[in-house]
């Protein structure tokens, strides 16, 4: 039990932190807008959410979730990409910004509220679990923060937050693509190659990569052209972006 908590609080607050290090990073002069917007927007949905689920379960044939989950990641993207459109108004870019983590969030995070409270009611009665808990949660932070000083270092260099942001914001349409799969509506294409043996997703390094840009060792084209087609958006409207 301490391994999966451990390994489940990774997976799911890895993508979240990283997104707000970097939006950390890129609108460090414009904090408060960002934070207004971000924190009541992820609380009040997550809050909603919590008394949604066995009607978001079973609509759609089942896979009303699934939907769900869809529409936040392509939402996250999309606030992202207006956000960069809008980056010289500063307060309309931080506040986007906060939206789009909080987008995210609603996905991350009402997987962790099932993960505790549905499927692991008697959590406070099992030490292993809440101790996995805090060690997945001290290990993101960590990361995040480490994460959150290099890039502050590497965006001397120009085009560095671009990429960043760019790599972040496919990271959601790619996941996106993955449910669109996984639930049968659209069509998935052949596989175009297996990493699995070099670089493993249920290791350490492919936690952070799939956090990062949404990595599978196994992807099929329909993600493929989602990333590329989502990257190539991304670099173009902010090809001018600077740190603010």
């Amino acid at each position: 039990m301490l391994i999966n908590s451990v390994i489940m609080f990774l997976r799911e607050l890895l993508p979240a932190l990283l997104l707000l290090s970097t939006v950390l990073v890129w609108q460090r002069a414009r904090l408060r807008p960002l934070l207004a917007v971000l924190a009541p927007l992820a609380a009040l949905g997550l809050v909603l959410l919590s008394g949604q689920y066995t009607w978001l379960s079973g609509a759609l044939d089942g896979l009303g979730l699934e939907f769900f989950y869809l529409c936040c990641y392509v939402l996250c993207f999309v606030l992202l990409l207006a956000a960069v459109v809008c980056q010289r108004q500063r307060q309309v870019a931080a506040m986007l910004s906060g939206a789009a983590v909080a987008a995210l969030l609603w996905v991350n995070g009402s997987n962790l509220v099932l993960f505790l409270f549905v499927y692991e009611r008697q959590w406070f009665q099992q030490p292993g679990l809440w101790l996995g808990v805090i060690l997945g949660l001290g290990i993101g932070l960590s990361v995040a923060v480490l994460w959150h000083y290099l890039l502050r270092e590497l965006t001397r260099w120009r085009g560095v937050l671009t990429l960043v942001l760019a790599l972040l914001a496919t990271r959601q349409l790619t996941m996106a693509a993955a449910l669109a799969l996984q639930s049968d509506w659209i069509p998935a294409g052949p596989v175009l190659w297996n990493s699995q043996q070099w670089l493993s997703e249920q290791s350490e390094y492919g936690y952070f990569f799939n956090a990062l840009l949404g990595y599978e060792a196994s992807p099929a084209l329909a993600q493929c052209v989602a990333f590329g087609l989502g990257l190539l958006l991304m670099i173009w409207q902010g090809r001018r972006l600077e740190v603010q």
